[in-house]
């Protein structure tokens, strides 16, 4: 199921749905990091991991200012490992998604930190192949 499919059509606001998105993601991408078998996808999921809890971290901060929503509670799902080329795959649509919320709503520098975020995507996918 795609992330259009999955993904903004709870009652939560949309800000917040991006905030469990971002953390749901980041699960994910330490699932594959404790799942991974190769030594350099190991390292590449490490550093993503890394990356993508930093834009967690500084994006949920930054929609919590603009916009007064703070999550109380994050409803994941279940997690289950994903083939390293469709997590960042994932990444990049869910940094995609992010930047085009953050313009429509003027979120500058929020749309920045999505554009960054669908780039630890697209730098994962180059790294995965790689392994």
């Amino acid at each position: 199921m795609a992330l259009a499919d999955t993904f903004l059509k709870g009652k939560q606001p949309q800000s917040t749905q991006f905030i469990v998105e971002l953390h749901r993601t980041l699960l994910l991408v330490k699932l594959a990091h404790y799942e991974t078998k190769s030594f350099a996808a190991h390292e590449a999921l490490g550093k993503t991991y890394d990356t993508v809890n930093d834009l967690a971290d500084d994006i949920t901060e930054k929609l919590i200012g603009y916009t007064g929503e703070v999550p109380t509670v994050f409803e994941v799902g279940t997690i289950a490992v994903m083939p390293v080329a469709s997590l960042a795959t994932h990444i990049m649509g869910l940094g995609h998604k992010l930047a085009q919320f953050a313009a429509k709503e003027f979120y500058d520098d929020v749309e920045n930190l999505a554009q960054e975020l669908s780039g630890a995507g697209a730098k994962l996918k180059y790294l995965s192949r790689l392994s």
